[in-house]
């Protein structure tokens, strides 16, 4: 599970490349290394977020927020699988997804222990020359 606490304000050396913030600053995900590859997802919900994901195992994602925010979830209801979809509670913007439910077996297992990272919170540049994939829609 990433791990979900304060944010601490240091001037630590920690590489800002690899840590997705939102607008306000109030959320922020470090990522264990920077993404070989990027997904634009055309899903339902992902083509209206307008992400780029990243995918990651959860225990190595670890996700702060400021102590005057929190996270705010939307759990799909119209899919079986089980996704959480976590943005900023102050500015909105959609840091990443997660799974929520534990399946044994089909094309969702194992899905609890996955992340996914939406790089677009990341600096520009540092996203530029990674290979994306785009996914086609339903009914496309």
């Amino acid at each position: 599970m990433a791990t979900e606490q304060p944010r601490h304000d240091s001037s630590g050396s920690k590489d800002e490349a690899f840590t997705a913030v939102c607008h306000c600053g109030r959320v922020r995900v470090e990522l264990p290394s920077k993404p070989t590859s990027l997904l634009e997802c055309h899903c339902t919900v992902c083509y209206k977020y307008g992400a780029l994901w990243a995918y990651f195992q959860r225990n190595d994602v670890v996700v702060t927020t400021a102590s005057d925010t929190t996270l705010q979830a939307y759990i799909r209801e119209d899919a079986d699988c089980g996704l959480s979809f976590n943005r900023c509670g102050h500015c909105g913007c959609m840091m990443f997804w997660r799974g929520e439910r534990t399946y044994a077996e089909g094309p969702y297992a194992g899905l609890e222990h996955k992340m996914g990272v939406n790089c677009r919170m990341l600096p520009k540049g540092e996203i530029e020359g990674i290979a994306k994939r785009v996914t086609k829609g339903p009914g496309n």
